[in-house]
């Protein structure tokens, strides 16, 4: 695979070749940095939450669950199933508009209430 980026030693914009194995020797360290993560979270859920997350898994979001084989090498190490959001890039953004754009209807909703009980004081 090609990489583009600076050479480190001329400053200049330069392209390489390098293998899938170079590549996940680079990112082992993360990786296992990021299975620990997953691992130390696990252990420190709640058992009822926990039971949850064997059912239905560990679902991955953001840009690092683009990263191949993700899923599986956190499945294997953790033993609970895991997999890609669907969109994952966008889909935390989405969940959080959705939520954000609730609140304040909800918000809205309860002013109105108040405000009808405040008029049914004197009646």
């Amino acid at each position: 695979m090609q990489v583009r980026g600076r050479d480190m030693v001329s400053g200049l914009p330069r392209i390489i070749e390098v293998e899938a194995v170079e590549i996940a020797e680079a990112m082992s360290e993360i990786i296992t940095q990021i299975i620990d993560a997953v691992r130390d979270v696990l252990e420190q859920t709640p058992p009822e939450i926990a039971s949850d997350v064997i059912d239905h898994g560990i679902v991955l979001t953001g840009g690092g669950a683009l990263l191949r084989n993700l899923a599986e090498v956190i499945s294997d190490y953790t033993q609970v199933p895991a997999f890609v959001a669907n969109d994952p890039l966008d889909c935390v953004a989405f969940r959080n508009w959705k939520n954000f754009r609730k609140s304040i209807i909800n918000e809205k909703n309860n002013e109105k209430r108040r405000l009808n009980s405040e008029s049914n004081i004197f009646e």
